[in-house]
């Protein structure tokens, strides 16, 4: 899956209805596209024409044998195994059932510790 330029609002629409209200979810951007976050873990969001939920890898391949489901794969040949496309037009109820199942899952995660800031390149006086 090439990665999208934007997402469109049918996507947007269905994330934001799908979206847990509970206080520990923060919501950014990732690849561009608005996603949720808990304990700095991302667990639902966009990705152009697709949800995505954070599932984990065992719950993810029942998933995708069950049907109507696939492996969230946002570069050829790099797959999430722990994460879900949804088809946004899929029922409302069942996208907000994985998404909460999503933030159940990466609430159970270590707390992923900040990035450490880039050190500059510039040339050093002297």
């Amino acid at each position: 899956m090439e990665a999208p330029a934007t997402v469109n609002a049918t996507v947007l629409a269905a994330f934001e209805a799908a979206l847990p209200a509970d206080p520990r979810v923060a919501t950014k951007k990732m690849f561009g596209m608005p996603c949720a976050f808990v304990h700095r873990q991302m667990f639902f969001g966009t990705f152009g024409g697709c949800l995505v939920a954070r599932v984990g890898p065992a719950r993810a391949g029942q998933l995708v044998e069950q049907g109507g489901l696939a492996v969230f794969t946002p570069t050829p040949d790099q797959p999430w195994h722990d994460y879900v496309e949804i088809d946004p037009s899929q029922d409302a109820a069942t996208i907000k059932a994985l998404a909460a199942e999503a933030l159940n899952w990466a609430s159970k995660l270590p707390l992923k510790g900040k990035k450490p800031r880039a050190r500059s390149r510039r040339a050093s006086p002297g």
